[in-house]
């Protein structure tokens, strides 16, 4: 094996997410299509990193709908701009503006976030986002994420892929 080089031309796969202990359910939660209340703790996004890019995929979804929302293939329904936003304001306008697009029926909401160049301590709202994500109401909602393509803002903008309404 010491010889061993890998194939050229081929990306390196997603992280597997590690696996889930089963979760409280919330009391008063309402069932999913299955008839299992939606989970109470946050999502475990398999992610993978590529310098400035992020991609994050929910456990059970099919990586085709990550490469639609990469190649920017989905359309943007909605957009949030949390530019100059401290940490508790976009974390609260983000959620809002999540569940406003989950309520309306979008599918891809574009969320700006910028890339911290003029912030002292970097790209703060960007590295919580993975985070704000996961985390309930709107996370069991979220499909997969995607730093955004150059014409869209790149690496300060993230599309969001959200679970069809039933």
């Amino acid at each position: 094996m010491a010889d061993a080089r890998p194939l050229g031309g081929r990306r390196r796969p997603l992280a597997p997410a590690p696996p889930v202990p089963p979760r409280p359910v919330r009391a008063g939660a309402a069932p999913r299509a299955g008839g299992e209340a939606e989970p109470a703790g946050p999502v475990r996004f398999a992610l993978r990193r590529e310098g400035e890019r992020l991609l994050g995929l929910a456990p059970g979804v099919d990586r085709r709908h990550l490469r639609r929302l990469r190649s920017g293939a989905v359309e943007v329904d909605r957009r949030v701009d949390l530019h100059g936003m401290d940490l508790a304001g976009a974390e609260a306008a983000l959620r809002e503006a999540l569940l406003a697009a989950l309520a309306a029926g979008a599918r891809c909401v574009l969320v700006v976030h910028g890339r911290g160049l003029h912030s002292p301590a970097g790209p703060v709202l960007k590295e919580a986002l993975p985070a704000w994500l996961a985390a309930p109401p709107v996370g069991p909602r979220v499909l997969a994420f995607a730093t955004a393509g150059r014409a869209a803002g790149g690496a300060g903008a993230t599309y969001v892929l959200l679970r069809r309404s039933r």
